[in-house]
């Protein structure tokens, strides 16, 4: 598959046009397509797991059809489908859009005991550096509780994902012991990817997880990654060059992120 390749220092402004060898840089957070593209509705597969793994070890993202939710994780991908099971990912499963780098410890310390997402982000707002990079986030812990989401599998002509995840699956669960992934990202990234915290999770058990709308944290331990290099790898098709990605989604991804939509939990 060809890419093209932008780097955020021009925000994507400066196209590199050549293909390029797989892998960035230890510190590089690597990301498939942008969010706007996903939002309108471009839910074919850009890029193979395989290729997808070579980029990094660690983050998070979707599947081809908007299969539910992607976790990256030592190495390993699982998709957490939407009936909530989760599966190992074949390396010939395909992604349109992820984020994910190889994750080395840059620092850590005890995550703190809070009551809500909301609460963790401000926490961890005041202990990471770096607010104009882009951070990423393991936490492994223990959780009194934790209300996670799942979209089903998407057919073609696909909806907007606003209007998908009115239709979401949720589920809350207590007593869990997994692990949080999270990418921070700076607030000036537009729409080309998700500004501030996204959130996944996976059990220990890998019989629990999803996207993370809240949880309450009892005990575990944060460790990051900083990093300031951000490559952009973007679709070589007709399809993602016809899209219209200029508008301001920034409302609706809101929506999108946080929003526990119109199911009950489960």
């Amino acid at each position: 598959m060809n890419w093209k390749t932008i780097f955020a220092i021009a925000l994507a402004s400066a196209c590199l046009g050549a293909d390029e060898p797989p892998g960035g840089g230890r510190d590089t957070i690597s990301q498939i397509s942008v969010i706007n593209a996903l939002m309108v509705g471009r839910y074919d597969g850009e890029a193979s797991i395989a290729e997808l793994l070579k980029l990094g070890d660690f983050g998070l993202g979707t599947l081809d059809h908007l299969d539910g939710e992607l976790i990256v994780l030592d190495g390993r991908a699982y998709q957490v489908r939407g009936d909530g099971a989760i599966v190992d990912v074949p390396p010939d499963r395909s992604t349109p859009f992820a984020v994910v780098t190889p994750f080395d410890v840059d620092g850590e310390f005890p995550c703190p005991r809070v009551a809500s997402l909301t609460e963790l982000e401000e926490r961890l707002n005041k202990t990471l550096a770096g607010r104009n990079a882009f951070v990423a986030i393991k936490i492994r812990a223990k959780v009194d509780s934790i209300t996670l989401r799942s979209v089903k599998r998407q057919e073609p002509p696909y909806r907007p994902l606003d209007e998908v995840a009115k239709s979401q699956s949720m589920w809350t669960h207590r007593n869990v012991s997994g692990t949080m992934l999270g990418v921070r990202s700076p607030s000036w990234v537009g729409n080309l990817t998700v500004p501030g915290y996204h959130w996944h999770f996976l059990s220990d058990d890998h019989k629990v997880g999803g996207h993370i709308l809240d949880v309450r944290p009892v005990e575990g331990r944060v460790q990051y990654d900083l990093t300031r290099d951000w490559d952009v790898r973007l679709p070589a098709s007709a399809d993602f060059d016809a899209a219209e990605l200029n508008r301001d989604l920034s409302r609706e991804l809101k929506r999108v992120e946080s929003s526990r939509g119109d199911a009950p939990p489960k």
